[in-house]
């Protein structure tokens, strides 16, 4: 059983990652990149960006509760950190093409409404990464002079 849970991780596990963990880095600018797309053009793009993200961070996920699928990506600290923030940015600009969308299909609102929504969603979402990171840091603290 060993053995078919080391080669199932390299074989399959493992590359996958090294293609989530390069599109994850690149996700916020592709969004970003939609975005002002939507502004410029005043056109609704599609938005499968949502069901890609989440498959990501299904991925991420599994890195971080198995443990053995996560030895190679705990050896680099900073990996699974910025990978979370970057899952929760482009999780935000997600949600600002949402809204940008609503605005120019269908006219909701105005254009000014719609990029003060998209900025308080962003805001929004930032406030509730920091109170995580906050609750949950990624380097736990000790006083070293603590006896």
């Amino acid at each position: 059983m060993n053995v078919l849970k080391w080669l199932l991780a390299l074989l399959f596990f493992h590359p996958l990652m090294i293609g989530v963990i390069f599109l994850t880095f690149l996700m916020p600018f592709m969004i970003y990149a939609d975005l002002n797309n939507i502004l410029v053009n005043e056109v609704p793009v599609a938005g499968g960006g949502v069901i890609v993200l989440s498959l990501f961070a299904f991925f991420i996920y599994l890195t971080m509760r198995v443990k053995f699928l996560g030895i190679p990506y705990r050896k680099i600290t900073i990996l699974l950190p910025a990978l979370q923030m970057l899952i929760y940015t482009s999780f935000a600009l997600s949600v600002g093409v949402i809204i940008l969308n609503k605005w120019a299909d269908e006219g909701l609102y105005s254009k000014g409404w719609a990029i003060t929504l998209l900025l308080l969603a962003i805001t929004a979402i930032r406030l509730c990464m920091s109170l995580l990171y906050w609750k949950y840091p990624v380097v736990r603290r000790t006083n070293r002079y603590k006896e």
